[in-house]
């Protein structure tokens, strides 16, 4: 294959990175693609500055988890933006403007943190984490009118049912249906179909882990004779999960589904370890990989767990022959030693959407855009990340390639890590536009 026609210093030619990444050095910092750009000044938007932009830096407002159990996604997410914030003020900011990033304990405040953000005149806010928490704040920004590019909270039916009209609101992530559609068909592909004739689920007791576990049935059922043996819902942060490890032992299934993520990864692959749960039943999750970096071997080795990834895995493609996933990789070992989750890249990407976004509305009205305009603009808006190319929905879904894994230790690595890695197109686990998931797939011949 012929090589890209570089400098002389022997970069790619920059004007061909710039248009292939966005336009501009910002598109391409945020892609992790600026030490590809070989030389030319630093610039953010190249015509910003005959723009009329404010002068002023943008103020932003994060809620997330800080603190607490949940903190092993929300802290993630909070590096994950943080690093697209330094990312963007050294690319010379949006349109010349560097931002300023906030960042609050989002709790059970979701509501009353995102009017704070609104109060403090924020130009634009991201998170929550928390589905419920998503679920309750949409409704609030649609009748506020400041945009809010959601991180996580990745229930199904919050812009099917919750704001099935949304104006304001966006949602970064990948959600529900796109991970438990992949992970029916990791079960059934891996295992094979004449080996998945029971399933179990064990689920956080909330609308999260009942939106995924319902999902995950339909879908598997849809692909295979499959009878459902157990359902059990610990409730969130459960301390002990050993009556439902118990059923699961109890009953045998061919495989269990589990969307528990962080601290209650933890817990239940702990206590199923200890009580031989892996010896009985294939364990496949959607966000197991969450705590990558709170596993120990031993525990990780007996799971042997099949596990997703949301629309990020640091090492696919991986990073000996991709640079800007190494790049990524690299700030985020050096900055917080921490192996970069997808909840790392559901901050970075919520930062990335709504600036380069922005940036490309600046070059089209020769001003700062309104928040509708900007919410406009974000409808739509493809954009790149380390992980590859992402597109904002009409209905405001992130659409994003969905990882899934088989999930091992790694002594270099220090932590957990993914192999035999399947990657799913967005287009192959999503309805089409106007289609429920539940319609979509009860249509499945």
């Amino acid at each position: 294959m012929d090589r890209t026609t570089s400098d002389d210093d022997g970069g790619i030619e920059r004007r061909d990175m710039l248009k292939a990444v966005g336009g501009t050095a910002l598109a391409a910092a945020l892609a992790g693609c600026s030490t590809l750009l070989g030389g030319g000044d630093s610039q953010g938007n190249q015509s910003g500055g005959s723009a009329d932009v404010p002068d002023e830096p943008i103020s932003a407002g994060l809620q997330t988890f800080t603190q607490g159990a949940a903190a092993v996604l929300g802290l993630q997410t909070q590096y994950g933006a943080e690093l697209a914030v330094q990312r963007i003020n050294e690319a010379g900011g949006v349109a010349g403007r560097e931002i300023n990033l906030d960042v609050v304990h989002e709790a059970d405040a979701h509501v009353e943190n995102y009017r704070q953000f609104v109060d403090e005149g924020k130009d634009v806010t991201f998170g929550p984490t928390s589905s419920g928490g998503h679920a309750a704040l949409a409704p609030e920004v649609e009748e506020q009118g400041v945009v809010n590019v959601g991180t996580d909270g990745t229930v199904t039916t919050l812009y099917e049912e919750t704001v099935p009209d949304p104006t304001y609101s966006f949602r970064f992530q990948n959600y529900d249906v796109m991970e438990c559609v992949s992970a029916a068909r990791e079960a059934v592909n891996r295992l094979g179909p004449e080996n998945v004739n029971t399933v179990a689920g064990i689920n956080p007791n909330y609308a999260f882990g009942k939106d995924e576990m319902g999902v995950f049935k339909q879908a598997i059922q849809k692909l295979t004779d499959v009878e459902v043996v157990y359902e059990g819902y610990p409730d969130l942060l459960a301390d002990d999960m050993s009556t439902h490890i118990t059923e699961v032992n109890n009953r045998e299934p061919d495989v269990t589904f589990s969307s528990m993520w962080g601290g209650d990864v933890t817990t239940l692959l702990n206590q199923g370890a200890a009580n031989n749960m892996f010896e009985n039943t294939q364990l496949v999750g959607s966000v197991l990989y969450s705590a990558a970096n709170d596993l120990s071997r031993d525990v990780v080795e007996q799971a042997s767990a099949i596990s997703g990834s949301r629309n990020f895995y640091w090492d696919e493609p991986a990073t000996g022959r991709w640079q800007p996933g190494k790049a990524l990789y690299d700030d985020a070992k050096e900055q917080w030693d921490a192996i970069p989750t997808a909840h790392f890249l559901s901050g970075y990407g919520a930062v990335a959407a709504w600036a380069t976004a922005v940036e490309k509305l600046v070059d089209v009205t020769g001003g700062w855009p309104s928040q509708e305009q900007i919410a406009r603009g974000l409808e739509g808006h493809g954009f790149y990340t380390p992980a590859g190319y992402h597109v904002m929905a009409a209905d405001h879904q992130g659409m994003s390639n969905a990882y899934y894994g088989e999930m091992t230790y790694s002594d270099d690595v220090g932590g957990a890590i993914l192999e035999d890695v399947n990657v799913y197109a967005a287009k192959e686990l999503s309805p089409p536009p106007g289609t429920t998931a539940s319609e979509w797939i009860s249509g499945w011949s």
